[in-house]
């Protein structure tokens, strides 16, 4: 019972931040200056007035509010993009959400063997030098955008040595498009330093702590091996929380791959969020909002009851 009463909680508060997320969107996108055909100076007044009474732009902002509401949350349908005749979002979503879903799942990967490599080294040498260079690069991982180093990678590895040095762009690394494992390549480690810095940090901070507890102690004393005892004694009980924030940390790294996405002409939802936002297309900027807005609650949800499963002070406390 307290288990179903804790899952419940946790199920009302997903569902009212999927909706405050909703409504703040909705008024956001409203308050901007200018409408979506507004952005098309040729179009004649009276195209305008039906244009906007075609999609209801033309009534009480309140009315357009709950037309909105009960057609994303009643029917699951965020209605037609503004900008694109005969486009429906949900299509829009459908078609290019894989795309950015593949290069996050990618970046994230990538960093999480990276971070867990440099934390666990980090963790080994404490307070010496590598640790301390570990930590710098996690500072400037954090530090510096991401969008940063995706034009630093498309200069000096795709481009200068296409120019300056002969190499084929056929066989090279390409510096824009989408189609091959080649165009994973800079996207995908650019994406990644954020998570580089985040698991490194991370697996540092846990290894160091499971190194005083006492059956790490106990595995010393018996003699284990160096090996054995990061792997089996000191990994394997600092890896759970680790695991925990890869869910969150991949919907971030592909809420935040915007940028990078129009730097290497990637079709994904990154490219599809900024259009919107340059046109004021308020159908699409509201499904990819909240499309990968509720990705994410989903996943700190399913956590969230994951763990009260696995540890019940959690659901007593909560």
């Amino acid at each position: 019972m307290v288990l179903f009463r804790y899952i419940m909680r946790r199920m009302v508060l997903a569902i009212a931040t999927i909706f405050t997320l909703a409504t703040l969107t909705f008024f956001l996108t409203r308050i901007a200056p200018g409408d979506p055909f507004t952005k098309t100076k040729e179009i004649p007044a009276e195209t305008m007035a039906n244009l906007r009474a075609k999609y209801g732009l033309d009534q009480h902002i309140m009315v357009q509010y709950g037309i909105q509401m009960k057609q994303i949350f009643f029917h699951f349908d965020f209605g037609t993009s503004f900008r694109t005749i005969g486009r429906d979002v949900n299509t829009i979503i459908e078609e290019q959400f894989p795309v950015s879903a593949k290069l996050g799942v990618f970046a994230v990967a990538l960093g999480t063997i990276i971070g867990m490599g440099l934390g666990i080294i980090a963790a080994l040498y404490r307070n010496s030098v590598i640790d301390r260079f570990a930590m710098l690069l996690c500072v400037l991982g954090l530090a510096l955008p991401g969008f940063l180093f995706s034009y630093l990678f498309q200069y000096f590895i795709a481009v200068v040595p296409v120019t300056q040095f002969n190499m084929n762009p056929d066989t090279w690394v390409p510096a824009v498009g989408w189609g091959t494992w080649k165009h994973y390549l800079l996207p995908g480690i650019s994406l990644s330093l954020g998570v580089v810095a985040t698991i490194t940090r991370m697996t540092r901070s846990q290894m160091v702590d499971v190194q005083f507890s006492d059956y790490v102690k106990t595995a010393k004393a018996k003699g284990v091996s160096t090996a054995r005892l990061v792997v089996v004694h000191e990994l394997r009980n600092a890896i759970l929380p680790i695991l925990t924030i890869l869910g969150p940390l991949l919907v971030g790294t592909m809420m935040g791959a915007l940028i990078t996405e129009n730097i290497f002409g990637i079709p994904g939802l990154g490219r599809v969020i900024l259009n919107a936002v340059v046109n004021s297309d308020y159908n699409v900027i509201m499904g990819v909002t909240i499309f990968e807005g509720a990705f994410l609650v989903l996943i700190i949800l399913a956590t969230d009851i994951l763990y009260g499963i696995i540890d019940p002070r959690i659901r007593v406390s909560a």
